[in-house]
Parts: structure tokens; sequence; C-alpha cells
């Protein structure tokens, strides 16, 4: 397997690994940061959350080897047995493959635009780029390559990235398909690429992850989930975190926009825990508070609360459930484009 085109064709990861196998560990977070970082996002870097592999095909067949690994303590998913990676072409579903535990061999056959509707009906991809979308959390290694692919041309893919940093619910928790994530709708509705940054119980917000984030200059504007997996900490160690993590984003040199987010209200706000609900409204109240703090036009907050009822969580009244990554993917576009940014026009 040739390591050096196998990067060329990644999206969404930035450094590979050998394991003891031979088989490669994909990460979204270079390998020399994750010593500085918390070990939720140790866990969750390798973890896809809708990254995908994006080639153009020769006239043959490609066939790939993944490898799903069972992990041993993983909170969330414990009833989850379908881990489905898409086939798509451009913008275009061919299908959905479900990666049984072990090694799984796929074999991708060139499609061919015969009719010309869907080049003229492209809204992000070039159709003649395939793309196999990963799921949002799985151990998920690459055994095996075959095929002459070739990386994806200028063109093939939006000019424009959104980048999402956040939790589980950025990650795509109680989700199954990689391109269902609310970062991954964002970006659909803004006509955008997506590289998501969720870390199941990982988001919390170190500066030395932002300033890896500024130092990338692959994105064009970017969402910040903030609140829910530092909930234990007392209010003024929660707003001294925030004010640290924005103030990295309010020196960057290239005044991307940045919107930041909250936390959705949780079962417990909705079943009248006022103890609870008083404290996740002061949270919110924190984030707003030193968004506008920045004093950055480039920096604000969305509306992120409302957009979920008690009928759209899952059984841990915590975590959407996957239908409702819809109503909140929509409702953040929805208000990004209200902002009429001129980077998105």
């Amino acid at each position: 397997m040739d390591k050096s085109l196998l990067k060329k064709i990644l999206h969404g990861f930035t450094d590979i690994a050998e394991d003891e196998t031979g088989a490669l560990r994909l990460y979204r977070v270079p390998r020399t940061l994750l010593p500085k970082l918390g070990v939720r996002v140790n866990v969750r870097s390798f973890h896809p959350a809708g990254s995908e592999l994006r080639f153009r095909m020769k006239d043959t067949p490609v066939k790939f080897k993944f490898r799903r690994i069972t992990e041993p303590d993983h909170p969330l998913f414990v009833n989850q047995t379908a881990f489905p990676i898409g086939i798509f072409y451009g913008d275009f579903q061919y299908t959905w493959l479900s990666l049984q535990e072990g090694d799984n061999e796929i074999e991708i056959k060139p499609f061919h635009d015969q009719t010309g509707l869907m080049h003229r009906m492209q809204k992000r991809f070039n159709p003649e780029l395939t793309r196999i979308v990963l799921p949002p959390f799985i151990d998920l290694r690459i055994v095996d390559m075959e095929g002459e692919v070739e990386p994806p041309r200028p063109g093939d893919v939006p000019e424009k990235m959104l980048l999402s940093y956040g939790s589980s619910i950025t990650q795509g928790a109680y989700g199954q398909l990689g391109n269902e994530t609310y970062p991954a709708i964002i970006a659909r509705e803004l006509g955008t690429d997506v590289c998501n940054l969720g870390f199941g119980g990982g988001a919390t917000m170190e500066p030395e992850l932002a300033e890896w984030i500024i130092s990338r200059t692959d994105w064009a504007l970017a969402t910040l989930e903030m609140g829910v997996n530092v909930f234990y900490l007392p209010l003024e160690e929660f707003r001294e975190l925030v004010r640290k993590f924005l103030a990295v984003f309010a020196a960057d040199p290239l005044k991307r926009p940045v919107f930041t987010l909250d936390m959705l209200p949780s079962g417990k706000e909705f079943m009248g825990n006022q103890e609870v609900k008083a404290k996740a409204e002061a949270f919110r109240r924190i984030v707003r508070e030193e968004t506008a703090a920045t004093g950055k036009p480039w920096i604000c907050a969305l509306e992120y609360a409302s957009l979920i009822q008690l009928s759209d969580f899952s059984t841990d009244l915590l975590h959407p459930a996957a239908h409702a990554f819809q109503a909140i993917g929509h409702g953040l576009a929805e208000q990004i484009k209200q902002k009429n940014l001129p980077i998105l026009n």
C-alpha cells in the first residue's frame, strides 16, 4: 500500500501510523499534539467522524480492506451493530455498506456519468470523484488498497471548508451515517466542505488545540461547541476556560468567521431539575458574554439550545437522536446564512 498516495486521498485526517499488525490507524489530530490534550481527545482522535477517502478512478475497480476493531470500553452505542460506510460519486450516493467486526473487503467499480446530468447538477463535488464516507464513531483501520487511483484535482471539491469543534454531539453520537452529522448538514446547506473535530467527551477547550486549528489554512469558517463536556466545572473556571480558548481565535490573523455554540438542553432540564437548569443557563450566558467580550466582529454566537425538543433525544436524555441532527444542522446553517458573509458568496 502506497502511504504517500493514501495521505493525498484522505480528507479529515492529519496523521497516519501503523499498528502492531501493519494496518494503518488514521488520526484527525497530529499525534505529536495528543500528549498535550485530554484523554478523550486521544481516544476519539482516530474515530473518523465522517472523514473520507476521496479519489479519481481509472478504468479498473479499486479494492479496499478495512478492519473494524471492537473497543472494549465504549460508553456509546452498546447496542449498535451497524456501522455503515457510504460510497458517493461526487454529491450523489451510490450505496451504503455495513462494516462487520474484523476485516472487510470492498470493491468499487468505475462510474461514468453517461448522460451528463450529474455534472450539470453538481453542487459541491465533481461526480468523477469517488468518496468513501466513514462512520462517526468506530475504530477503523486500513489494511490494504489495490487499484489505480489519483488524488482529487482542482475543482473536484468545494473551495471553502467549515471546521466544527465540539463534543460527541458534534462528532455524531447516535447517528450511523458520516454525512449526517450536524456539521455535515451545515456544510451541505452552505455549499462548503467540512472537517469534523468533534471528540466524544473531549471538548475541553485546550488552547493548544485552538492554536493548531488557527495554524491550519484549509478552513474558511468554524463552529465551536462549548460547555457540555466540562459541565462539572464551577462557573468562573468555565468562564476562564472559554475566555482563553476564544482568545486564540480572536488573534487569528486571517480573521475567519467563528460561530460559538453553547449547550443543547438535557433531559434533566426538560424534567424540571432546577439546579441543572440554572447552571446550564449560566453556562450559556457565559458563552454569549465571552463571545461578545472578544470584541471581534468575526466571532459571534449562534442560537443553539432552542433547536431541539424532548422528543428529539436518545434514551440517555443527553444526546440527540439521529433524526434531530437534521433540525440542528438546518437551524444553524440558516443562522449563518443570515450573516451574509462575503466569504460564502
